[in-house]
């Protein structure tokens, strides 16, 4: 048997573990370049430390600038920290079940709900059950801990 031959559980669980690192790794630039554009770096010298091109520095220092909330943990991340092997199931879901969740809302004009929809950090939880990331025992878990906000937010809807 080589090493190409595996079953498509491995495979999409070798899939899962290495699109988690590729989202963390993504933040964790996002939040490197942040940092050393703030600490007065040009952005030259970022591209030459990570070997990336000028619009790409300029592009993260864009999307950093005009949404700062992305340069922060996200339940998501702590999520993919556990499906990448950095951490583990109990460290996750301590963290989580500790979370203090926001729940999405559909904007109003006057008093009139529009097409669109403001997530909240909860749906990164309902993201990862969906992409078998969180177990359903899990999933009960943290909805039984936000039993009340959850019951709220449908309320409001």
């Amino acid at each position: 048997m080589s090493t190409m031959d595996i079953t498509r559980d491995q495979a999409a669980a070798e899939l899962d573990e290495v699109a988690a690192r590729l989202r963390l790794n993504n933040r964790a630039l996002l939040r490197v370049v942040a940092r050393a554009h703030k600490a007065g770096m040009r952005q030259r010298a970022i591209e030459q430390h990570l070997d990336v091109s000028q619009a790409t520095v300029h592009r993260l220092l864009r999307q950093s600038a005009e949404n700062p909330t992305v340069l922060e943990p996200t339940p998501a991340e702590i999520i993919d920290q556990r499906t990448a092997g950095q951490i583990t199931t109990d460290k996750m879901m301590e963290q989580l079940l500790s979370w203090t969740f926001t729940f999405g809302t559909v904007p109003k004009v006057g008093g009139v709900a529009t097409d669109a929809y403001e997530p909240g950090s909860w749906d990164d939880v309902e993201r990862a059950f969906y992409r078998g990331q969180l177990t359903e025992s899990e999933l009960a878990s943290l909805m039984d801990k936000n039993k009340d906000k959850l019951e709220q937010a449908a309320r409001s809807v």
